[in-house]
């Protein structure tokens, strides 16, 4: 699926997004060791990259690894100036007053959990870093090389 099918995956009727999350040809399956994937970034006066990755990728992300935890934490902006006493805005802080850089922290088991810099990354770049670490990809490189099979010895 291309990236411009992908970005308007949210505005086709449902039936019809459904199918096409059914019928990608995009290999989006993580490997079977990553347990959970969190992104946290500033939800508004931020980068875009991260907005952008939730919107086209995440959804068919989802899609292909239905047992995998992905929870998104948008962090408030104390800048925001906002009328409505419940904005979520409201009374935020950031930590030495300095912005938070958005990242992505991906649990496996058995190993290391690791957090990717998504600073300056576009969505699909952000989705090729994704799966050069977690995809099914990094499970047969752990392994090692498969070893050709018993031959006949002489």
């Amino acid at each position: 699926m291309s990236s411009a099918a992908s970005s308007s995956l949210r505005r086709l009727p449902l039936r019809e997004a459904v199918n096409t999350l059914r019928t990608s040809t995009d290999n989006l399956v993580l490997s079977n060791d990553v347990r959970s994937v969190l992104l946290r970034f500033v939800a508004k006066n931020s980068e875009a990259g991260p907005r952008q990755f939730i919107r086209t990728h995440l959804p068919r992300l989802s899609y292909s690894n239905p047992n995998l935890s992905i929870n998104v934490h948008r962090i408030p902006d104390p800048r925001a100036k906002h009328k409505n006493p419940n904005s979520p805005d409201k009374g935020a802080v950031w930590e030495n007053g300095i912005m938070p850089k958005p990242e992505m922290k991906i649990d496996f088991d058995g190993t290391p959990s690791q957090t990717l810099p998504l600073s300056h990354l576009d969505g699909d770049k952000i989705l090729a870093q994704l799966i050069s670490v977690a995809g099914e990809e990094r499970l047969k490189s752990l392994e090692g090389p498969s070893s050709p099979p018993d031959q006949a010895k002489i």
